[in-house]
This record gives C-alpha cells, structure tokens and sequence, in this order.
C-alpha cells in the first residue's frame, strides 16, 4: 500500500505472523502495509496498529527480501498470533511527510547539483533522518559551484514543484533510460520500477516517498 499512495495515512491489513520480543514488545508481519520501512536512507514510518483487544506503538519498521517486519510496544490489551486477525494501521503523518519532503529535497538537489558542476553526480550515502545529509563521491565542490546549485534548488522549493510517480515495466524503465548507462546500472533487478519525476527534472528510479 505505502508504495501506491504515499499520502495514504490509514488502512486495514491481516496479521499473518505475531513473535513477542521483551518487555511488552511484538514483531508483526501482515499481508500488506501502509507502513514505509528503512531503506535507501530513508528511516521507517511510525503509528498505531490496533485490533480486537489491543494497540501497538509501531517503532520500526523493517525489510526482508520481500517480507516486512513491524515492531513495536503494545500500550493496551493483550496481542494472540491470530493469523486471521484484522488490524487497522494509522501512520504517523508529520514524520512521513517530513521524511517526503526531505527526500524530495534531495532529488532536487542531485539535479541542481549536476548541473552546477556540468557532470552526474553520485551520491555514496544518504540519510533523511536527523541529522539530514547526502554525501557524494569525488571531491567537494568549490564554494562557488555550491551556490549555483543552492539558488535553484531553493527557487524549485519555493515554487512547489509537482512530484509525479508511475510504475512501469523492467523493459519501459530500459527503454526510457537506454542512453543513461549510470542510471541503468542503478535500476533494480525487479520486473516493476517506481519512477519518480519533480516537475522540470528528469526521472529517476526511487523506492522511497517523495512529495
């Protein structure tokens, strides 16, 4: 779900997986999310996850290959592995969109970055967590490159660009990409791609939220 709508802030999902960890803490797997887990820099989202006689306060959320793991502490009731149990999730919505915006700020900042030093830049890290970073490969920029890319990136936030997200095929992203060979070599190894596009700037492969 949290990859199809990053401003869904509830849903209802099936417990299919409950394994207590201590003092009053659970791992949880469901068939479905709405929560977004740690990956690519980017922490995990927060919230509640409440069922039939019980609440947890969702901490971490994390990924496996293709399995999601949720912990939390149980703040009410009593928590059963009931692989049928329905639970409604609520994300916390100020740490996801601030988590949306930053990484949409960092997007902006690779394109206005490129530009200013007239190459691809390559970022080696990244976290959108406090504090906040991106670190690049290669030597810093001077003084002067740094401010010709900080003024357009400031001007595009100012302006409340549009940020675009559509899913298509391995061979579309391919396609699309056919001429970029760092970017194709970015791709993930998936039959789909997320591909996020802010208004003026090219697409690129992102599995994150971006707003």
């Amino acid at each position: 779900m949290f990859r199809r709508d990053s401003y869904k802030t509830t849903g209802e999902s099936k417990i299919l997986r409950v394994a207590p960890d201590e003092k009053k803490h659970y791992y949880i797997v469901l068939d479905e999310t709405i929560f977004y887990p740690k990956g690519g820099g980017q922490p995990s989202d927060k919230g509640i996850m409440a069922g039939a006689g019980f609440k947890l306060q969702v901490k971490k959320v994390m990924q496996s290959g293709s399995v999601i793991v949720h912990w939390g502490k149980l703040v009410e009731g009593t928590l059963e592995n009931d692989s049928f149990s329905k639970v409604n999730c609520e994300i916390d919505w100020d740490s996801r969109f601030r988590m949306m915006r930053r990484h949409s700020t960092a997007h902006l900042l690779d394109h206005c970055l490129s530009k200013a030093m007239r190459k691809d830049v390559d970022a080696s890290d990244s976290w959108l967590g406090d504090p906040c970073y991106v670190a690049y490969h290669g030597p810093p920029p001077s003084p002067e490159v740094l401010s010709q890319a900080e003024e357009p990136e400031n001007r595009m936030m100012s302006e409340g660009r549009t940020v675009g997200m559509e899913v298509v095929s391995m061979e579309e992203a391919t396609r699309r990409f056919q001429n970029e060979t760092r970017i194709l070599q970015g791709l993930p190894r998936l039959e789909e791609v997320r591909l996020v596009t802010v208004d003026g700037c090219r697409s690129i492969s992102c599995g994150g939220d971006a707003s």
